[in-house]
């Protein structure tokens, strides 16, 4: 295989790999560094390139190695020597693959570089990111630094009379508009919970209302937007992810780790259970019911992203002539995932890791979870009682408050800290943070935890964004 596996590691920790058909022979041996996050393990390497070209051709013609093995590892050489040259341009250790088809922020034609070409490396690097692109990134210039963004997908105050699923044809202009008029009535530009006539006699049909991005940490990206969630709209995903709507099921998390080699093509792998990760958890689609939908516009509001990409498109060779599509979108697929609940007792934790994943070597798209957003249910001190949510002002029982449960980005450095910032849980608040970089490689200070919950439950959602598909 000339794939790349990624996994949570640490200083000290030892790998080795063996031939599939004799598990007891050791082929290579290393030891994990603090400053050496990529191994490569090449069989080849001891011999010239004169000797290595002969191999492969003998490889190739004996049937051992197919055309498509060929390719993968002339691509991975190039990859490797473009890398080296990116080490000393940047400092940082290349892990994703060159060339990029896709950039990040950058038109969605497709990028061809020769390889061959000294400036292929400035064409990475000159990436820029512009206004208004799909995949926007919000500056992190300095500690503190504020972006504001408006949105029109206002808080829910109250609980529509019916939270039915939403259809298809749920999401045609025409229903769209009338749903959003017939929401007004419970929604409001403030995040206090008003009486239903408050809401009418307060609101306009045009209304927006400003959310406001703080930078935490430069490097890696992470904003946090205080307030980004009503308490009607958190006490709704707390009530799905607690089964008192009775359609979410939670089950023991999983880790989603990176590619591995399945029959004869690469697969993700999913669904492990581990102790790197013991929470319990869950997932609803944006068509779970219209707050959930709103939520999610909202989001793509704050992200600068067009909300049509986070709904399933139609290939374009299937649109008819008349463009019932309305035209075909730069994707093929929803560039969002579904919303996870997670729900982490005492004791339960999320050991370091990173979001992003390695997609197959051939995958023209190069698809990678670019950005995560964190929203916190429960906040430090908050009980849940009865299934509902209450802070510690507004609760007088024995029932432990939560405590603990912070998410940790251990390789963030700022002018206060030098090991790494914490972000405290706050109901309501959303966190944002880049997992790759503009240049589209992967942001290895992004690794973050979710800390070990000492007291109380704490409630969480994320959703991952990918650029420029989903894998």
């Amino acid at each position: 295989s000339m794939e790349s596996i990624g996994t949570a590691s640490f200083p000290g920790h030892a790998f080795f790999v063996t031939p599939t058909y004799d598990k007891e022979h050791v082929l290579q041996r290393w030891t994990v560094t603090e400053d050496e996050p990529l191994l490569y393990f090449h069989p080849l390497e001891d011999m010239s390139k004169e000797e290595q070209q002969n191999e492969v051709e003998s490889l190739v013609g004996s049937g051992k190695w197919t055309m498509k093995q060929k390719f993968a590892r002339e691509a991975w050489m190039v990859d490797r020597s473009f890398a080296r040259d990116y080490l000393v341009k940047t400092g940082r250790v290349w892990m994703a693959i060159f060339p990029q088809p896709f950039l990040q922020g950058v038109n969605r034609d497709r990028v061809v570089i020769d390889v061959q070409d000294s400036n292929a490396l400035a064409t990475m690097e000159g990436a820029v990111l512009e206004e208004n692109q799909e995949m926007h990134m919000w500056s992190a210039d300095y500690i503190g630094q504020i972006h504001t963004v408006e949105t029109s997908h206002l808080y829910f105050t109250a609980l529509p009379e019916s939270l039915e699923k939403l259809t298809k044809e749920d999401y045609q202009a025409a229903a769209e508009e009338q749903r959003r008029l017939a929401m007004r009535q419970f929604q409001s530009t403030t995040v206090k919970a008003n009486k239903k006539t408050e809401v009418v006699s307060g609101i306009d049909n045009n209304d927006t209302m400003p959310l406001s991005l703080k930078v935490l940490s430069c490097a890696p990206r992470v904003l946090e937007v205080k307030k980004f969630l009503s308490p009607v709209e958190v006490q709704h995903l707390i009530d799905l992810a607690s089964g008192a709507k009775g359609d979410v099921a939670m089950q023991r998390s999983t880790v989603l780790a990176s590619n591995v080699k399945g029959s004869d093509k690469i697969k993700i792998r999913g669904a492990t259970k581990t102790d790197t990760r013991s929470s319990s958890g869950g997932w609803i689609h944006r068509e779970q019911d219209v707050i959930v939908d709103t939520i999610f516009r909202r989001i793509a509001d704050l992200l600068k992203i067009d909300e049509n990409l986070m709904r399933d498109q139609r290939p374009p060779h299937l649109i008819g002539a008349h463009g019932e599509e309305e035209g075909p979108l730069p994707t093929h697929d929803r560039v969002v995932e579904a919303m996870q609940l997670l729900r982490y007792e005492p004791g339960e934790e999320y050991n370091p890791h990173h979001d992003f994943t390695y997609p197959s070597i051939d995958n023209r798209y190069q698809p990678k979870r670019y950005v995560t957003i964190l929203l916190y249910l429960t906040g430090e001190g908050d009980v849940i009682q009865d299934g509902i949510r209450l802070s510690p002002k507004n609760t007088n029982t024995d029932v432990d408050g939560l405590q603990g449960g912070e998410t940790t980005f251990p390789r963030a450095i700022t002018t206060e800290y030098h090991d790494g910032i914490k972000v405290a849980p706050q109901s309501g608040k959303a966190v944002v943070f880049y997992n790759i970089l503009p240049d589209g490689n992967m942001d290895d200070l992004s690794q973050h935890s979710g800390g070990k919950v000492e007291k109380g439950v704490k409630y969480l959602a994320n959703v991952w964004f990918w650029d420029p598909i989903i894998n």
